[in-house]
């Protein structure tokens, strides 16, 4: 089966989901699975439509002209993906070497539908892995006197190998507007705590310090404010007094693993909109 994901974003209205429906009726697509979500706050209505597409009646290209007709002339965003076009992730990694095992061994066993076109990392120590997993690694040194300029070569890299999204598996470096506002809303970070507490350094430490009875992970969008994008994923673990200090950090890294991943499921899945700083995600 051929399938493709259709994505709704408007005003809430009568008649939007018979409309868009027809249009896929239309092109003998036969839908196989359908959410809706309404926004009171805002009045806003999503829309997630999986949709067999093996027997359609036309090109992609009428299908995508037809929604963009419709779009224009009732009011909608919408976004309209392939699944046999995967997309293409790359994995930015410094030297925490957990979560970019985790990923590549998901993508290995084919738990991620994605092709990893790269492994980049401020540092070189993690080229033998990306060689034991047959993905191309790239160093491209960083500090704060070359963060423009670094990032300006990822995003050249990036372009030439048609990385569609980024995966920071604990890439500990500040991203500068150039990299952000070339990928937005597609670049993950796994951020080591329960946001917004314990930013910075050793967070497990000054949770530790604190005797916090819950400790977790999020994963979250990347971009121009500080561990601020917008939420995709988050798990918590409860601790007690009898907990140390390295305790947290093993139980945080399972943690980071499974936000993280769960976060790239999500969005090569296309299961993501993203309105006024926070994400609706469909099952």
């Amino acid at each position: 089966m051929s399938t493709a994901v259709l994505k709704i974003s408007c005003p809430d209205r009568k008649g939007i989901v018979a409309e868009v429906c027809q249009i896929l009726a239309d092109c003998s697509a036969n839908i196989i699975d359908a959410q809706q979500h309404r926004e009171d706050l805002d009045n806003q209505f999503f829309m997630y439509v999986k949709f067999d597409c093996s027997e359609i009646n036309c090109e992609r290209s009428i299908l995508e002209t037809r929604l963009k007709a419709k779009s224009e002339l009732i009011g909608f965003d919408w976004s309209l993906s392939f699944k046999d076009q995967k997309k293409r992730l790359a994995i930015m990694v410094s030297k925490y070497d957990h979560c970019l095992y985790d990923l590549l061994l998901k993508h290995k066993y084919g738990e991620l539908d994605v092709d990893i076109a790269l492994i980049l990392s401020n540092h070189p120590d993690l080229q033998a892995t990306a060689e034991h997993f047959g993905v191309a690694y790239h160093h491209i040194p960083r500090n704060k006197d070359i963060r423009e300029a670094a990032d300006q070569a990822a995003v050249d890299l990036f372009a030439k190998e048609k990385v569609d999204f980024i995966a920071m598996a604990r890439y500990m470096q500040i991203l500068t507007p150039i990299l952000i506002q070339a990928y937005p809303n597609k670049i993950i970070n796994v951020h080591h705590g329960f946001l917004p507490a314990f930013k910075g350094a050793k967070p497990y430490h000054q949770a530790y310090a604190k005797g916090v009875k819950l400790i977790g992970s999020t994963s979250h969008y990347a971009n121009e404010e500080l561990d601020m994008g917008p939420i995709i994923d988050q798990v918590t673990v409860p601790v007690t007094h009898a907990h140390s200090a390295e305790d947290m950090v093993r139980a945080g890294r399972d943690m980071e693993n499974r936000v993280l991943a769960n976060a790239v499921k999500a969005h090569a899945s296309d299961r993501i909109i993203v309105y006024k700083g926070r994400t609706i995600i469909f099952d």
